[in-house]
């Protein structure tokens, strides 16, 4: 019979996991034995929080992801980003060492515990779908494959709590068939379609405004065919962004409230038709609740609900959903005409390196073999007018919004994407959280580009009206001279045509590069600026 421990990890692996990131400790050295002699290679990084992010954006690629923490410092350690991977539906396998069953009976006072042995287990369950400890060599088996089937299902994390005296135990391996937690009701799918399609067929102005759960539902194709087959705009949310080829005729931009272009932003809130697929309606996704979106033109499609207009549809699967529509032969297509907008936005007026040109540069950079991910602040706002050349290949906590994502995310995408380039934009705040994670790329031979907008502040909390205030104000470092003490490549910017060559002269090295782009804290991106004033009169009330 199987090991409990060999059997979790053989499980993950048929699921099509290469990578679990991890830290080892103490209650979690047995479990890293049998992980080392699996087909699943250990990532080993610095910080917990870390770990984290590298195992939420490799599920967000590959479909699942796997963090592996000892107890207590390294678990509690790991709450943020796993609160952000669940927010964002993220399917992260959380497994734990703990206690042994037997030395918990014996000793109460161990290192690492905090209130009860089962004080981590249970505020993971307000961070996860499921939480378990697997004690029991009887029902392990069971719990792991239901907490696997959870995450696969929902798109969320779950946790697994191994006692270090059980990773050896044998368990009965089950040959399990997963009961359906939700089922599509046949009728009431016609039903909505029905609804839809006539809704459609009305329409002068129909748009798609496509979100993030597409991707993680692996949908992405049949949007693709879906929008072909209507002709209409397609535009995203931040959260979703590269959801829909943006190279693509029919995509348009982001939608973010007031954020947005005046042609995407128009398009959306003037339209009769408005099918919102996949879609989180958060403040951030909708320019601080600056949208003005009508449930009576609006369709809305997510795992959690459908509803038409007024209609709410329950027992329907998304994925069914969204099947059934883009393969209906009755779809009318869309007489518009698309223009895009030109992307004035982001031209450069100057030679002096400014956030309109950085992204400008990016803009001619960027191409199909590149992955991005961009922190929370201005960076974000700024991806407004970031344009990729390729479907899946941003990402970012849009919803979450923690800060010290993009760089322990690059690494999680290099091993789940090893063929497309990371690329980071970070702030300095976000840099100084998690940016000697790039001692872990150096140690481990991978080379993303991270990109520091270097101005010595929050520079979203000063936009916000807190200019004079000193909080917002940061440690000032030379970022570039800090890259070649970690061994890495470090290019001081002040200048376009200097982000230019830094740029080209990374994509050349096989080490990772830190671009120290130096920027005036009032220097900021143009969808923040639009949202400046919003800003402020939200947080007076």
């Amino acid at each position: 019979m199987p090991k409990l421990g060999e059997y979790i990890f053989q499980v993950l692996h048929q699921y099509g996991v290469q990578h679990a990131f991890g830290i080892p400790g103490d209650y979690v050295l047995s479990l890293f034995d049998v992980l080392t002699e699996s087909e699943i290679q250990p990532i080993v990084m610095t910080h917990e929080p870390s770990v984290g992010f590298a195992a939420d954006v490799y599920a967000r690629i590959r479909g699942l992801g796997v963090a592996v923490v000892t107890y207590g410092v390294g678990g509690l350690n790991m709450i943020n980003p796993i609160a952000g991977a669940y927010a964002e539906k993220s399917p992260v396998v959380v497994l734990s060492g703990s206690p042994g069953v037997g030395e918990r009976q014996k000793r109460d006072l161990l290192h690492h515990k905090v209130k009860t042995f089962d004080s981590q287990r249970r505020i993971y369950e307000e961070v996860t779908l499921y939480a378990v400890t697997l004690d029991d060599p009887f029902t392990a088996a069971r719990e792991i494959h239901k907490a696997i089937d959870y995450a696969l299902k929902f798109k969320r994390p779950v946790y697994l709590e191994i006692p270090r005296d059980r990773v050896y135990a044998e368990i009965e391996p089950i040959s399990i068939q997963p009961q359906p937690i939700k089922q599509t009701d046949p009728e009431t799918l016609d039903e909505a379609i029905a609804e839809t399609i006539a809704m459609v067929n009305q329409a002068k102005s129909p748009v798609i405004l496509a979100g993030v759960e597409l991707h993680r539902f692996n949908l992405q194709e049949q949007l693709l065919i879906l929008a072909e087959k209507l002709g209409c705009p397609v535009v995203t949310t931040v959260l979703g962004k590269s959801v829909f080829p943006e190279a693509h005729p029919q995509y348009l931009g982001i939608y973010n409230g007031v954020s947005s272009s005046h042609l995407v932003q128009s398009l959306v809130e003037e339209s009769d038709c408005l099918l919102m697929l996949g879609t989180f309606l958060t403040d951030i996704n909708l320019g601080l609740f600056t949208a003005h979106l009508d449930v009576a033109n609006a369709i809305s499609v997510n795992s959690e609900i459908i509803t038409i207009k007024h209609h709410e549809y329950h027992h329907i699967l998304f994925e069914d959903f969204i099947q059934s529509l883009c393969h209906r032969e009755d779809l009318p297509h869309s007489q518009q005409t698309l223009v895009k907008e030109i992307r004035d936005r982001v031209f450069p007026t100057t030679e002096k390196i400014s956030m309109g040109g950085l992204i400008y540069e990016l803009n001619q950079f960027i191409d199909e073999n590149t992955v991005f991910l961009a922190d929370p602040g201005d960076c974000l706002f700024a991806a407004d007018d970031i344009w990729m050349q390729e479907g899946t290949s941003f990402f970012c906590p849009a919803y979450y919004a923690s800060m010290g994502f993009a760089i322990p995310g690059a690494i999680g995408a290099y091993f789940a994407d090893p063929f497309r380039r990371p690329i980071a934009l970070v702030g300095d705040g976000s840099f100084q959280m998690t940016g000697m994670e790039l001692l872990t790329a150096k140690h481990l031979g991978i080379n993303p580009i991270v990109i520091v907008t270097n101005n010595a502040s929050f520079a979203t909390l000063r936009a916000m009206g807190h200019q004079e205030a000193k909080y917002v104000n940061i440690p000032t470092l030379d970022y570039a001279k800090l890259a070649e003490l970690m061994g890495g490549n470090g290019f001081a910017i002040e200048t376009r045509s200097q982000f230019r060559t830094a740029l080209h002269q990374a994509k050349k090295r096989d080490n990772f590069s830190i671009l120290d782009v130096r920027l005036s804290p009032e220097d900021i991106s143009p969808g923040l600026q639009k949202l400046c004033n919003v800003f402020a009169k939200t947080l007076k009330g």
